[in-house]
């Protein structure tokens, strides 16, 4: 059985591929980079001896990106997951981006998760597979800063939400996973006021939970609390979180 992993050659991408080529499964890595794609196929296949396919795609340009996905299937075992761990944030995404930048953020980060849903979806349904999304913490309640990013985010969780209403959990594991902090490149020299977590650790979790049906949870799970206290803050309070 193969497992798709969009955004797969850094961070949580990387070690979700890893994760699944330890525990056996064939994957399908797509990312922008033919180069860390082709070292990565070829380090799993040495260590874990599992069949690799490598599809080097932009998804801040590709106008089908599913078709893509669906044509580097061929030839490999029958689809058994697809993991959406792909997403792009800029710095300056304050409320002064232009259209260009707009539109590079919403197609990486919505535009291309949901098309290659669409596109493989009767695969998935087909074989009783996984569809498993990653939103992130900036989506639980808009602020000053991530403004597009985490308007993209919110937007691909209520998708996740509409695919869980409208597939049982025997037809189609639909899983969603609204992330915290993460140890990567672009939180790097950062001071967050809350731990990071690993992408290691945060990836073992989520292959072991592939087959435990569908669902919508926070990970690290104690970022539940914090998003509901975000929430539940009064406007004049939550104003003043600027930083």
């Amino acid at each position: 059985m193969t497992a798709v992993v969009i955004g797969a050659s850094s961070g949580l991408g990387r070690a979700l591929s890893v994760e699944l080529a330890r525990t056996g499964h064939a994957v399908l890595l797509v990312a922008s980079d033919a180069r860390d794609l082709a070292a990565l196929a070829a380090d799993l296949q040495l260590r874990h001896g599992v069949q690799v396919g490598t599809l080097a795609l932009d998804l801040a340009v590709a106008a089908d990106p599913g078709a893509r996905v669906m044509e580097a299937l061929a030839g490999l075992p029958t689809i058994s997951a697809l993991l959406l761990p792909v997403g792009m944030s800029r710095s300056d995404d304050d409320g002064s981006l232009g259209p260009a930048a707009i539109g590079q953020l919403l197609a990486i980060n919505l535009h291309a998760p949901i098309a290659v849903a669409h596109a493989l979806l009767p695969s998935l349904l087909e074989s009783r597979a996984a569809i498993v999304g990653f939103g992130s913490i900036a989506g639980a309640r808009g602020r000053s800063r991530n403004i597009v990013y985490a308007a993209a985010k919110r937007g691909l969780e209520t998708f996740f939400e509409s695919l869980r209403h409208r597939h049982l959990p025997t037809a189609l594991r639909v899983q969603f996973y609204r992330l915290g902090f993460l140890r990567s490149n672009l939180t790097f020299g950062m001071k967050l006021p809350l731990p990071v977590a690993e992408p290691v650790a945060v990836a073992r979790k989520v292959i072991a939970g592939l087959r435990k049906g569908s669902f919508d949870r926070y990970q690290p799970r104690w970022w539940g609390m914090i998003a509901l206290i975000v929430r539940c803050l009064p406007w004049f309070a939550f104003r003043r979180m600027k930083d």
